[in-house]
Formats: structure tokens, C-alpha cells, sequence
């Protein structure tokens, strides 16, 4: 008797099972959503004093890429973040300024006096422009050769 009820039992569990397998292979599938191309966005430079207008530009545009290599800055870009100078208010502020950055997922790789060189997300710089302890953001200085 209680063989029997182990049997019944078991099919029964094997019937669930091939049911809700069946159930999950024929149910409508939703496609995931296809990704759209985020929109323009006008950002003012003059309302972001503490940014280099280059990079309000850079927040604003459709296409980053695209934007860093038409002005020459396109090895600054990385994974959706760009390589910034953080220019402090003052040296002591600059411990503060590494957890802004990391804060808002982006990476300090180097510093020197009142100045950090961080990895930060392209999103990120508006929030980051805000911060009371910063005088101001910019693109690292590259050198150029002397075309003489």
C-alpha cells in the first residue's frame, strides 16, 4: 500500500513538473526592448560654471563617440566614462573629492598638489560639477607636437 502511494506520489510530482516545463515553452514570450538612442540633450555651460565647456558639450551629446574624435579628445574616452582633471579648492579637499568620484562610479588614477585625475562616467559630471570642493573640471592637457 504505502508503495503504491510512493508511486502515485512521484507521478504525480513527474506530472507537475512535465505540466509547468509545457506551460513555460508555449507561453507568449515579450521581446526585450529594443534600446533607443538616448536624446539630445541641450545642456547650458553657463549654468555649469565649474565645467569646461567642452564637457557640458560632451554630456549633451547623441553620440559621445563621435563628439570626442570630431574635437580630438577621443583617447579620453572610455567604456562611457571620461578621463577628467578635478582642480580642488584646495589640497585638503582632495580626500573628499576620491569618494565624490568613487561615489558616483568613476576612478581616481592619479593626483598631484590641489589636482585629481579621475575615470568618470559622462553622466556623472553634472552632479560632480556641483560639489563645493571643486574650482574646476577639465580634459587632461595633452601635449602637441611643434609643426615648425
Amino acid at each position: 500500500m504505502q508503495k503504491t502511494l510512493g508511486v502515485v506520489g512521484a507521478f504525480v510530482v513527474l506530472a507537475v513538473i512535465a505540466w509547468a516545463l509545457w506551460y513555460i515553452s508555449t507561453a507568449p514570450r515579450s521581446s526585450p526592448p529594443l534600446s533607443k538612442p538616448e536624446p539630445t540633450v541641450t545642456i547650458n555651460p553657463d549654468d555649469y560654471p565649474k565645467l569646461q565647456d567642452r564637457l557640458a558639450e560632451l554630456v549633451g551629446a547623441a553620440d559621445p563617440k563621435a563628439f570626442a574624435k570630431e574635437h580630438g579628445f577621443e583617447q579620453d574616452l572610455q567604456d562611457g566614462k571620461v578621463r577628467i582633471v578635478i582642480e580642488a579648492t584646495n589640497p585638503e579637499a582632495l580626500e573628499e573629492l576620491r569618494w565624490a568620484v568613487e561615489a558616483l562610479d568613476g576612478t581616481v588614477e592619479t593626483d598631484y598638489e590641489n589636482q585629481l585625475q579621475a575615470l568618470v562616467p559622462i553622466k556623472a559630471l553634472l552632479k560632480l560639477a556641483t560639489h563645493p570642493h571643486i574650482e574646476f573640471i577639465r580634459l587632461p592637457v595633452r601635449p602637441k607636437p611643434d609643426t615648425k
